[in-house]
């Protein structure tokens, strides 16, 4: 019996290792540019990740116009990519199909790039019908991915909810966006109605470039391929050139807002967002202005959080945001997806709405709402002597100086208006060249820290000579060393000064805190030389405390070099001319700062 015994104890062991023994890890699918046609016959086509080659999956969708194949040019190794935007491994591992999807007109999809034209939105809808007849497809998807990306995850949750109220089945059901646009005329392309010509001309040469490659079903299909390519680089080519020479031309569509720019803002749809929605910006980033703002917008939204942190737009912030100790941004963003894809209570949904990281304190605050409670907006008047006081001043007076036509390149303007690709020398921190040739004020050293978090605007009364201009307004941190620091900006054509008060955001009493400028054809008009006028010019928020011994800085400048252009018909306006920025009780200029 037991000679028995241990002649069968190998067997048994080796059953019982092959019983205990984990199940080989599945192996993640790829499939490269699948398919899909749309309803006017034009072809996209998406990589594909799945999990494994079983099952239904929650799909993590992403729409690029930078070509997914970049580092692809056969389009036959679509899982390790080195492109602009690449598959997320950690996505696959947790049990998402990851998908990305080339724009109309770009990488190896078909077709004209409008740059998220109406046809283009309407494709992310037929997209999303495709998803959720997929075999593989559970029906949920999560949009995300950062900057184009980041604005084609709000578009597509955008067309996901007309077709909800189609009657169609729900498919987005998260988004996590990472520094997105909002608004397209006032976040990025045009600064208080003059061009950005800093970012755009390179953005826009960037999807050129990328386009220029031959697409990545070339190889398999010469001529289709090459059709395709075709069609990329002339039309992408007359919208690139069209749209730049417009805008400086002064031609109406271009240069100036209307349905060409409102149906490529997703914060004209924010309203129709039901879905939980989370976004990162940067206090420097081109978006500035329209990240926070997007908060105000997602008032549909269930759950809807953000965070800013200093950075620009091509910058790295890992750094400031672990000393939240939440984890990584793609681990919280994964808990966000596990959230409401999978229904897992992983607590993600108690953290804060708003999360700022506060510069000069260096730390996060976690607020219930934005704009920022227990918010004094008070007025900093514009005084004699180039000084910045609480006081309004006793007496008239005015301070002069000529219309630049360019300004020094260095300050902290032209490294935030190349994505922060251009950091040039001390000139990130220091803006005192560009302030040479400008119109400052200044506090006296404060004698405790004193933090502004939210929106603040500049009320300048001027004169000028000739009919336009462009008053930039830069709020500076002045250290006892001297050292000035941007803050923030905000910018105004003084022809574009015209105020749509319903739109404006109205703070205690009434107040305009930010104002809304129509920057139509319609609503501009010439300046009367001489007459004293006043101009609003939208600063973009922040969150800064100025410490003890520092001091707060206004500067008021005409130009804004190299990345601000006006309109050919403005720079012939403004030619020659000169401000007199005038103070006093009559003119009170001021800028209001939103205290906490």
């Amino acid at each position: 019996m037991w000679r028995g015994w241990r002649q069968g104890l190998p067997a048994m062991v080796v059953a019982i290792a092959l019983a205990c023994a984990p199940a080989a890890a599945a192996e993640p699918v790829a499939r490269c540019n699948v398919p899909i046609e749309m309803s006017d016959g034009i072809v996209l086509r998406a990589n594909l990740v799945l999990p494994e080659a079983q099952g239904r999956f929650p799909v993590a969708l992403t729409a690029t116009g930078y070509n997914k194949d970049v580092s692809n040019p056969t389009g036959t190794n679509c899982r390790s990519g080195g492109g602009i935007v690449t598959v997320d491994e950690a996505l696959v591992q947790a049990g998402y199909a990851v998908m990305i999807l080339d724009d109309r007109g770009t990488g190896a999809s078909q077709g004209v790039w409008d740059s998220w034209g109406q046809r283009t939105q309407d494709d992310y809808g037929e997209v999303l019908d495709w998803i959720q007849a997929q075999a593989w497809s559970d029906g949920k998807v999560a949009t995300t991915g950062a900057s184009y990306m980041g604005i084609t995850s709000l578009l597509i949750a955008a067309e996901d909810a007309e077709r909800v109220a189609a009657g169609k089945e729900r498919a987005v059901r998260a988004v996590w966006a990472d520094i997105p646009m909002a608004d397209a005329y006032r976040d990025v392309t045009f600064h208080g109605g003059a061009l950005d010509s800093g970012f755009m001309p390179f953005w826009l040469g960037l999807v050129n470039t990328l386009s220029a490659m031959p697409p990545s079903t070339t190889p398999s299909d010469p001529a289709g391929g090459a059709q395709t390519w075709l069609d990329h680089l002339t039309g992408n080519a007359e919208f690139a050139g069209g749209n730049l020479a417009g805008a400086l031309l002064g031609d109406e569509e271009a240069a100036y807002d209307g349905p060409f720019y409102r149906t490529r803002s997703p914060v004209e749809r924010a309203g129709s967002l039901r879905i939980p929605v989370a976004w990162t910006g940067g206090w420097w980033d081109l978006f500035q202005r329209g990240e926070p703002l997007l908060y105000e917008q997602l008032t549909n939204s269930p759950q809807r959080k953000f965070w800013m942190t200093p950075r620009y737009h091509a910058s790295d912030d890992s750094a400031e945001w672990a000393e939240q100790g939440i984890g990584t941004v793609g681990e919280v963003r994964l808990r966000w997806f596990d959230r409401w894809l999978r229904g897992r209570r992983n607590g993600v949904e108690s953290l804060a709405p708003v999360n700022l990281y506060t510069m000069g304190a260096n730390r996060w605050q976690h607020l219930p709402s934005w704009p920022a409670p227990n918010t004094r907006y008070t007025p900093y008047h514009l005084n004699e002597g180039g000084t910045l006081t609480p006081a309004k001043p006793l007496a008239p007076g005015a301070d002069e100086a000529p219309v630049m036509p360019a300004s020094s390149p260095c300050s902290r303007l032209t490294t935030q208006w190349t994505a922060g690709l251009a950091a040039l020398g001390p000139c990130e921190t220091d803006n005192r060249t560009f302030e040479a040739t400008s119109l400052t004020y200044t506090t006296t050293p404060v004698a405790r820290d004193t933090e502004v978090t939210g929106l603040l605007s500049a009320r300048l009364w001027a004169e000028l000579t000739k009919p336009d201009a462009t008053l930039i307004a830069v709020l500076s941190d002045v250290a006892p060393s001297g050292e000035s620091t941007q803050v923030t900006a905000g910018f105004l054509m003084a022809s574009q000064r015209a105020v749509d008060k319903s739109r404006s955001t109205l703070g205690p009493g009434g107040q305009i805190i930010r104002p809304w400028h129509p920057f139509t054809k319609a609503s501009q008009k010439p300046v009367t030389p001489g007459q004293p006028q006043e101009y609003q010019v939208e600063i973009y928020p922040t969150s800064h405390v100025f410490k003890k011994g520092h001091s707060l800085r206004l500067t008021v400048a005409t130009a804004n070099t190299p990345t601000t252009a006006k309109p050919l018909p403005s720079q012939i306006a403004e030619l020659g001319g000169e401000i007199r920025l005038l103070r006093g009780p009559a003119y009170p200029s001021s800028v209001l700062l939103p205290l906490r």
